[in-house]
């Protein structure tokens, strides 16, 4: 068998090649070496500050008119007048309703004539008592005869005051007849139709309520009740205007409404169906915008602002450990600090512990950086770097 010859340039093409390629990497190598490092990447930082801070918490509430009421017809007939549109502003005292006056009147007038005859009977019997008197004093009437006499007399004086009574009962009806306002608001829808039936026993003719001042019910956990009493000395007794710890509302819009009001009743026991204690606010609501039956959320405040450690709400990052911050220490480093977090006050957050006052904490770039890793911090008030 003859042999296989390797071809001396078959091997001369394959050491080429080789010291090619290795010219190539020591090349590449070179050129790594001698490219300039990355700098830093900018972040925007944010210093932790301490200030003054009331505790709050929230809780869901319903606005309630101070006064509501059904007028509800207090005598029978047709109702004969609607003094103002439905939905009207009224003052105290305003008329709303008229029903018919007609047979109250004529009641009115006869019961006028009642106490007249009644008091003319009573003078009559008066008279009658005083000469039967005379007369028994006398010895010229037996004292059977005076006693029934006297009796007569006895019986005229209450009738008077039988038809007096009955005179008072007939001038309310007749004054029922004009239903007015108690107290000053805004007028529902009417229930009835002028010339349709009324009185006690139907539907209220339409319900009044008083616009300003307004309570905000809401209901607080034992729990929180407990820790306010312990921590803040809220109770029953900061009832007073004085006291009282200030409550804000949020409108179902999200808007914080301008006003500020106080608590005016805390309740006396625990509703055992729910576990919570009743509390009660009230607003003056000027411009009338809360109406009763709206739910809102009840912001309450401690009686006393202290001070506490705060931080944009940017800055707080979530994981399955919990709340977290980016600080960045004093080698301009990257640091994971994990946080307790207390009220959300604006767009900031309380910090409870992990944080001390003058960190400096990432909110903005957050994503180019990751714990360890060197950046270049720039206040929020300044301008950032673009890298």
């Amino acid at each position: 068998m003859s042999r296989l010859r390797r071809h001396p340039f078959s091997r001369n093409l394959v050491l080429t090649a080789v010291a090619a390629l290795a010219v190539a990497g020591c090349s590449d190598s070179s050129q790594q070496a001698e490219a300039p490092a990355a700098p830093p990447p900018s972040v925007t930082v944010a210093k932790v500050v301490s200030e003054d801070v009331r505790d709050s918490a929230r809780f869901v509430g319903q606005i309630a008119a101070v006064d509501q009421v059904d007028l509800v017809a207090r005598v029978n007939g047709f109702l004969e007048k609607k003094a103002v549109p439905d939905g009207s502003l009224v003052k105290e005292k305003d008329l709303l309703f008229t029903i018919e006056k007609g047979q109250y009147e004529a009641a009115l007038t006869k019961a006028k004539a009642d106490v007249s005859s009644a008091k003319a009977d009573a003078a009559l019997k008066a008279a009658d008592e005083k000469r039967d008197r005379d007369l028994r004093d006398k010895g010229h009437l037996s004292e059977a005869a005076y006693e029934a006499t006297l009796a007569q007399k006895e019986q005229a004086a209450a009738s008077v005051e039988a038809a007096q009574s009955a005179l008072q009962q007939a001038e309310l009806n007749l004054s029922y007849t004009d239903v007015s306002a108690p107290f000053p608001g805004q007028i529902g829808k009417t229930t009835y139709s002028v010339g349709e039936v009324v009185g006690p026993s139907t539907q209220p003719l339409a319900k009044l309520i008083r616009l300003a001042p307004v309570y905000v019910n809401f209901s607080v956990s034992e729990s929180q009740y407990l820790n306010a009493v312990k921590t803040h000395g809220i109770s029953a007794e900061d009832v007073s205007p004085d006291n009282s710890p200030d409550i804000k509302l949020i409108l179902p819009n999200g808007e914080t409404y301008g006003e500020t009001g106080k608590i005016v009743f805390i309740g006396n026991e625990v509703d055992t169906s729910t576990g919570t204690i009743s509390f009660r606010g009230q607003f003056e609501n000027a411009d009338t915008r809360l109406l009763a039956g709206t739910y809102v959320t009840v912001v309450l405040e401690a009686p006393k602002a202290e001070n506490a450690i705060v931080v944009p709400q940017a800055a707080i990052q979530r994981d399955q450990q919990g709340a977290f911050a980016l600080a960045v220490t004093s080698d301009k480093k990257v640091e994971q600090r994990y946080v307790e977090l207390g009220q959300q006050v604006e767009t900031n957050f309380v910090v409870t512990k992990g944080l001390a006052d003058g960190d400096e904490v990432i909110v903005e770039g957050l994503q180019k950086v990751r714990p360890g890793v060197e950046v270049t911090p720039v206040l929020a008030s300044q301008p950032a770097e673009q890298s």
